[in-house]
């Protein structure tokens, strides 16, 4: 039965008028008086009387009143409970990093998203960005935050943040001391690199590459922290985000310096989603969060 007609039903009882049940449903008196004419052939009863120019509920309209107002009442309950669980933030959401961003970027965020939303199972993976972006195709990961994305068609790619990139060393070489440098000092130097598979070592290359720079590779990891821990015993010099040095800087195990055109040396980092994946509310959150703090 169509709600429409139980709400128009339920107005003209209470108004007492066919005139003011029409204005409220938003109809014309005529279709408000044939609604109720085939209420009344479908039960075969009279549900309303009008004597005096009062319409009054019959026994069996007062039954079919009071189920109507019934029905009603839990629709509007139901679309509330509907929405509520459409917009409330909870469920579980999974979310893969690297670990040079995760450490560095995504932690304050899980913070401060776990403390404003304890009813979400947040499940944070630190990973190789080549399992982030299969996971989110697949739907085994709700989102990834990763270093320099490499297109997919099945990805939708969300910029993010742009780290700066800056020269690092040991405080015992001959860099240490330094507060800029310039590309081509690099020259031929010992140099402590990411794998070559890893998109911010391309990255890397292709601007050494742009500058006309060779660096002599001696050391390759897939992880930075390992990386900068070469880089403290003077194994060679490094590339890295300005971020992921700050506490052995501040520690005094390890030195950088800014390149001379800094806005050049810098590397994005983006969000990883699944392309036509409409977010839940939990995610839509997070991401603001990711945002904001970015």
């Amino acid at each position: 039965m169509d709600l429409g007609v139980l709400k128009t039903f339920c107005d003209l009882v209470d108004t007492g008028s066919f005139s003011k049940a029409a204005e409220l449903s938003l109809i014309s008196q005529s279709a408000a008086s044939q609604q109720l004419a085939k209420l009344e052939r479908q039960f075969a009863t009279q549900l309303v009387s009008r004597g005096g120019g009062v319409v009054q509920p019959t026994d069996a309209g007062k039954a079919f009143y009071a189920g109507a107002r019934e029905i009603l009442r839990r629709y509007e309950q139901m679309l509330g409970e509907v929405d509520s669980a459409a917009t409330s933030v909870r469920g579980v959401l999974r979310v893969g990093t690297i670990y040079s961003v995760g450490f560095y970027l995504l932690n304050p965020v899980v913070c401060r998203f776990l403390q404003a939303h304890p009813d979400v199972s947040l499940k944070v993976e630190y990973t190789h960005w080549s399992r982030i972006s299969a996971a989110v195709i697949s739907g085994e990961m709700d989102l990834g935050v990763v270093a320099c994305p490499e297109k997919n068609r099945s990805l939708e790619i969300i910029p993010l943040a742009s780290e700066e990139l800056v020269m690092v060393c040991s405080p015992e070489h001959a860099l240490a001391r330094r507060r800029q440098v310039r590309p081509a000092e690099l020259s031929g130097k010992r140099f402590v690199a990411f794998e070559q598979n890893i998109p911010t070592r391309r990255h890397i290359d292709r601007l050494l590459k742009r500058h006309r720079v060779k660096v002599d590779v001696v050391m390759e990891f897939d992880n930075t922290e390992v990386l900068k821990r070469a880089v403290e015993v003077n194994s060679g010099v490094s590339i890295l985000p300005r971020e992921n040095v700050d506490r052995e800087v501040a520690h005094g195990n390890l030195c950088f310096a800014r390149f001379d055109a800094p806005a050049e040396w810098t590397r994005p980092v983006a969000i990883l989603r699944r392309r036509g994946k409409t977010p839940g509310p939990a995610e839509r959150m997070f991401l603001g969060l990711l945002r904001s703090q970015a």
